[in-house]
């Protein structure tokens, strides 16, 4: 039963029967053969970043999946907790099966309150975007995209309705196609500020990447870049003062 990343028909998805047939295959019969749960090795840093004793929270924009390709599992492990964030409602009942200690939250992330649009390539596929950009620009493509429409909260609003209000998020992990500029300013900094923040970057060098709304706006926001893995760029909180523009 692989059904990942094409386009199947509503009636289909949305079956009870179908979507816990799935779900079972999804979760606990795709094995992960890899010594970390990051799609490249991502949270083998992350661990490290942190102090083995601490018992922290992260936030995990565009989640995908509980285990694997996650940045959180391994501190979900360790005995942190948080709240996970995926615009696609299976991917949250796989959390909620697996992740159930978790905040788990079906939901569009940006500035914009309300109806939003947002484009998929496939039934349970890692690629689904805000960003109209995003999908123009690839070119060449093997799946089709699909224009649908959700709902969409700020980030912090997000957290102000979670078990987390006012609480310290020491991880932020954002991975959203494109759309991270639109999550990161949806997030009151002044009340929320992570210690580590993981964001993608579809650019391949770093002079791009210093030429980015995300980059230019988490250096406003008195953070530092500290490490490049993969397409994910790790922020640190900056112990040097500067101000904020």
């Amino acid at each position: 039963m692989s059904f990942n990343h094409s386009h199947i028909s509503p009636a289909i998805a949305e079956n009870w029967f179908f979507r816990k047939a799935f779900l079972l295959r999804k979760l606990f019969l795709s094995k992960n053969k890899s010594s970390h749960y990051g799609q490249m090795g991502e949270d083998i840093f992350i661990k490290n970043f942190f102090q083995k004793e601490k018992k922290g929270t992260y936030i995990d924009v565009g989640c995908f999946h509980p285990i694997k390709y996650n940045n959180t599992y391994v501190l979900y492990k360790m005995g942190w907790r948080g709240i996970n964030i995926d615009i696609d409602d299976i991917k949250i009942e796989g959390f909620r099966w697996l992740r159930s200690q978790d905040h788990n939250v079906c939901s569009a992330v940006s500035q914009q309150k309300g109806v939003v649009s947002y484009w998929s390539n496939g039934f349970y596929t890692p690629t689904i975007t805000m960003d109209e950009e995003f999908v123009k620009n690839k070119h060449g493509k093997k799946y089709q995209y699909i224009k649908k429409t959700t709902t969409s909260k700020p980030l912090t609003q997000i957290i102000d309705e979670s078990p987390f209000f006012n609480q310290e998020i020491d991880f932020l992990s954002i991975d959203v196609e494109g759309f991270d500029y639109n999550v990161l300013s949806s997030l009151d900094f002044k009340k929320y500020s992570p210690t580590l923040i993981a964001i993608e970057s579809q650019k391949d060098n770093f002079t791009d990447i210093q030429k980015e709304d995300s980059y230019q706006y988490l250096i406003s926001k008195n953070y530092e870049l500290v490490n490049w893995v993969g397409m994910t760029l790790m922020f640190r909180k900056s112990t040097n003062k500067r101000r904020e523009n």
